[in-house]
Order: C-alpha cells, then sequence, then structure tokens
C-alpha cells in the first residue's frame, strides 16, 4: 500500500501540483498548459513527462483522455447521477464513485475490489488530496485518474 498527497500551488499563472510520497518529500510535479477552453495536465518525475491528461470538449458533462508514457490508457466521463458523483472508466473495467459531497472516491475493479481511494482536504486555500493505492503498480495510473476527477469537478464548478 502507498499514499501520495497532491498539494495545488497558490498563486501560480495556470494549475501546478506537487505530489509527495508518504514521508512528505516531492515525488511528481504536474502543471496544466495555459489554455482558456479546453485543460491539459502533464505529469512529471524530475524532468521526465511520464503522462498528462486532457480535456475533450463536451456540451453536459467534461470528458477527459489520459495517457501513460505517451499511450492512451483511457477515457474519464462523469456520468449523470442526482446524489453521488460517478465516474465511469472505459478500460479495466473500473469504476469511481464519490460521496455526496464529491471529497471522498472509491475506484473499485470489476469484482467491486479497492483499488485506490483519494480524499479532498477542507479547509484548504487550494486543491489538497491523500492517495492510498492498494497496489503499488498502479501509482501513476492512480495519480492521472485523481488528477483526471480533480480537473473534472474544477471544470464543472466554472460553468
Amino acid at each position: 500500500m502507498k499514499k501520495l498527497y497532491i498539494k495545488q500551488k497558490f498563486l501560480t499563472l495556470t494549475d501546478t501540483y506537487d505530489i509527495y510520497d508518504e514521508s512528505g518529500y516531492p515525488k511528481y510535479f504536474a502543471k496544466c498548459d495555459f489554455t482558456f477552453i479546453l485543460h491539459q495536465l502533464r505529469i512529471y518525475e524530475g524532468d521526465v513527462q511520464f503522462g498528462h491528461v486532457e480535456q475533450h470538449f463536451k456540451f453536459f458533462e467534461p470528458e477527459f483522455s489520459f495517457y501513460l508514457n505517451d499511450e492512451k490508457i483511457g477515457n474519464i466521463v462523469k456520468e449523470i447521477s442526482f446524489f453521488r458523483p460517478k465516474y465511469y472508466l472505459d478500460f479495466n473495467d473500473w469504476r469511481i464513485e464519490g460521496d455526496l459531497f464529491g471529497l471522498d472516491y472509491e475506484v473499485f475493479d470489476g469484482q467491486g475490489n479497492t483499488i485506490m481511494t483519494f480524499s479532498k482536504e477542507l479547509f484548504r486555500f487550494t486543491d489538497q488530496y491523500c492517495l492510498t493505492i492498494y497496489d503499488d503498480i498502479n501509482e501513476k495510473l492512480c495519480l492521472l485518474i485523481a488528477l483526471a476527477v480533480d480537473m473534472a469537478v474544477c471544470s464543472q464548478n466554472n460553468n
């Protein structure tokens, strides 16, 4: 099991995130490309980009594609739901469910096993999340998913 902490930087021109390991050491870095409509977030380990998330234009619900090492892994689409946010992942038969307030999320595989949980921390100037990843092999993929969900929440709040 592994924990990561995502902290959005304060007072930057574009969304920028530092990602820390469970010991508090910087591990990854993410930066959003500057655009007015659609977003693209690039994720780095040191100086090397290993993934990115890009937003697609949709009228009602946000949709994002995510890439690991320049290979498209899949899409995340927010499903229309009335009480709890739900996101459809079109790969690995995974799904994402959020709590009533959209602060706590769980990622499940097709058999209902938990792949990851992530929670938004309250009373912060910027977005901050704590990720708990249950299999280390999914670390980078889970990081991409959490960042895509944050982008989806932010894009819906700005509409």
